[in-house]
């Protein structure tokens, strides 16, 4: 087979702006449909800063509290989420603990720049997660002291009572 040439170019049909008359006709006839092109939504990528991994939500907790008291200067404006990732392996999920929001990737890494320096992993990342409540909603399980055992010992009334035990000089003169 041969491929054919068209004799004429296809033609090129290109979108001319609406001209505000024609909008404004539009809107007196559909207020709903001239907010729909008037109004369009544009998500902004919020930045965060991923401050490590847990095996649970508590233990996400304890790693911000802990950030909280040793780089106090540097988090405290943010806010923590929880973030679920895919392990690099591939098997499972991980948590990881990711504050902000930040307005660019260059904040994200100043803060993840002093981090470093004082030894704490960090890399910059998306906004985009669960909040993590700082105190758990879980009440926290009551925990009773151990009960005292007494002295003296219960005896079923099933089988043999126990043999009190004796001294070296009873057992001697025992009748066997």
């Amino acid at each position: 087979m041969k491929l054919t040439v068209p004799e004429q170019p296809p033609e090129i049909i290109t979108a001319a702006p609406v001209p505000e008359a024609m909008a404004s006709a539009a809107a007196a006839s559909d207020p709903a449909a001239s907010n729909a092109t008037s109004e369009i939504a544009v998500q902004r990528t919020e930045f965060g800063v991923d401050l490590g991994g847990a095996n649970s939500i508590d233990g996400l907790r304890a790693l911000w509290r802990g950030l909280l008291k040793s780089n106090a200067a540097s988090v405290a404006s943010l806010r923590p989420i929880i973030v679920v990732k895919e392990r690099n392996n591939g098997l499972g999920m991980q948590l990881r603990l990711v504050a902000g929001p930040l307005s660019d990737a260059a904040a994200a890494a100043k803060i993840c720049a002093g981090l470093i320096e004082s030894e704490r992993p960090c890399e910059t990342a998306v906004f985009d997660g669960q909040r993590l409540a700082i105190k758990s909603d879980d009440p926290a399980p009551s925990v009773r002291p151990p009960r005292k055992r007494s002295g003296v010992k219960r005896v079923s009334s099933e089988g043999p009572p126990p043999k009190p035990k004796g001294s070296a000089l009873s057992s001697m003169f025992s009748t066997q």
